[in-house]
């Protein structure tokens, strides 16, 4: 009987960590999945007291092009890709996006990234010089 319990708790224990995994972002195609326009929603920064979140919205078109509007104004446009790679000092490879805008010296949000239902965050790994960004789909 005691063996019982002990395989029923090892299966319920594998179960929850099966689980766990988070799901790297899925497509058919190059793009697909991010296509569609975001709403930045949460900002993680070293930021003052305070600090509302910016008003930025960012599109993403099936053909790996991007659109960036801060205060309904464009700020950046340009191509995107996804890949998988190192991010934020850690050792096992992860998804990664990068946002190349056509002007240079113009700031666009990149690195690690995850796509869960209607939900996109792009964390740069550093509070002080490259935050954590929420968008929500729209």
């Amino acid at each position: 009987m005691n063996q019982f319990f002990s395989f029923c708790s090892l299966g319920l224990l594998l179960g929850a960590a099966a689980s766990c995994q988070r799901t790297p972002p899925t497509a058919t195609g190059p793009g697909l999945a991010l296509a569609g326009t975001w709403r930045l929603s949460d900002y993680q920064c070293h930021c003052p007291p305070g600090h509302p979140v910016p008003d930025e919205v960012l599109t993403f078109d099936a053909n790996q092009h991007f659109r960036l509007l801060r205060d309904k104004k464009l700020a950046a446009e340009g191509t995107y890709s996804t890949g998988k790679g190192i991010s934020c000092g850690g050792g096992t490879p992860e998804p990664i996006i990068t946002l190349t805008p056509t002007a240079a010296d113009i700031y666009a949000p990149h690195g690690a990234y995850t796509l869960e239902g209607s939900t996109l965050i792009i964390d740069q790994c550093s509070a002080a010089d490259g935050p954590k960004y929420t968008y929500i789909r729209q």
